[in-house]
């Protein structure tokens, strides 16, 4: 018997669909997805805000979210084998907001992973049993917010130096292994250079399925050393008035692991309705399967990834480096005056400069963790 895996990418409970969070009726979610969702073997997927009863917003920078614990009636309607909370939003309420959504979903038999009280316990993986499977889900975010530390609640981090090492570990203990990683550029279609090499090692180390969440778009997808890799699938059910565009569709991934040991992995398109995630139409499906495959189709071309992204960062480098203008009123009123280039207000040695700091490993390093004890003293 063949063994079908559905997941799918971020959750978030909004305004708009409280009040069907906090009731036991998938259907209110779903409009008419409930059918092809229930009937997988396994679901899993990624919570992307804590469930806290807290009215004290204690993220500091970013913007935050939260939902009340009692919306875990609404992700238990879901009927999830496993929710994932590794990711950028999951400490917006605090190590207290953590540790009320975790202990919201054990009321509820929901296990989870990807967070903990610590770094050693965000970074177990998740395991289960179907037909004789047993599959790992191992997840891992980017250093953005929420990580966890030796002395502090959050996210698995990607550690680069052990990744290799701890991925086949894990692949050891199981049959199949998927990867869920939260990290690249929002928005964009396309996997980083940095990200791609990430995801071609995890495959290479073991990992069936690689999944790159934190995007909020569908983006595309390759075959690497036997596995797949999907470079952004989208939100899930995450219903917001003031979301992007392209940031009202997904995928469900459904990984199929066939009766002789093969594998396959499918695509469920899915697009937000009023309140909730609803199946595609027939054209809305064909229109989102068309642009994923003719990315795809893109990104297993030979330096179309590296390519592609120095066009995009050029687009992105003023806004980025406005951040090193944050808080200083006089250099946020030259930027102003510059037409918010602040590039304008280096020096090329001066970028120069800028750059071997972001680039050189010791140096960077070393600012880390100069900038962080005065910044955010409780992280360490």
């Amino acid at each position: 018997m063949s063994l079908e895996i559905l997941i799918g990418a971020d959750v978030v409970p909004t305004a708009s669909n409280l009040s069907e969070f906090q009731k036991s009726d998938a259907a209110l979610l779903f409009n008419g997805l409930e059918e092809i969702w229930t009937a997988a073997d396994a679901r899993i997927f990624n919570l992307e805000t804590p469930l806290s009863d807290s009215t004290a917003a204690a993220r500091k920078c970013g913007p935050s979210f939260s939902a009340p614990t009692a919306c875990a009636e609404g992700i238990s309607a879901l009927n999830p084998t496993g929710v994932c909370l590794c990711n950028n939003h999951i400490l917006d309420q605090g190590a207290e907001g953590l540790s009320a959504t975790r202990e919201a979903l054990k009321a509820k038999n929901i296990p989870s992973f990807g967070a903990g009280e610590d770094l050693d316990e965000a970074d177990q993986p998740f395991f289960f049993v179907r037909h004789g499977v047993r599959v790992g889900v191992y997840a891992v975010c980017e250093h953005e917010f929420s990580f966890a530390t030796d002395r502090r609640a959050g996210a698995n981090p990607i550690d680069l130096i052990n990744f290799s090492d701890r991925v086949r570990d894990i692949k050891s203990n199981c049959d199949r292994l998927i990867l869920l990683y939260h990290g690249g550029r929002e928005g964009y279609e396309y996997p980083s250079p940095n990200v791609q090499k990430l995801c071609r090692k995890a495959a290479e180390c073991g990992a069936s399925l690689v999944v790159c969440q934190h995007s909020h778009c569908v983006g595309s997808s390759e075959r690497w050393n036997n596995a797949t890799i999907v470079y952004g699938q989208g939100n899930f059910i995450f219903d917001a008035e003031d979301l992007k565009k392209g940031f009202d569709t997904g995928v469900l991934i459904r990984y199929v692991v066939g009766d002789y040991g093969t594998d396959k992995v499918e695509f469920v398109p899915i697009v937000r309705s009023k309140g909730g995630a609803a199946l595609a139409d027939e054209q809305q499906a064909a229109q989102i399967i068309e642009a994923l495959e003719r990315r795809s189709r893109r990104v297993r071309l030979d330096g179309f990834v590296p390519a592609g992204y120095e066009v995009y960062a050029q687009t992105e480098k003023e806004k980025l480096l406005r951040v090193f203008l944050s808080g200083n009123h006089v250099l946020k009123t030259l930027n102003v005056l510059t037409g918010r280039r602040p590039t304008r207000l280096y020096s090329k040695q001066s970028l120069i400069n800028v750059l071997n700091t972001l680039r050189c490993e010791s140096i960077h390093e070393l600012l880390v963790h100069g900038i962080s004890r005065e910044a955010l003293p409780d992280e360490r």
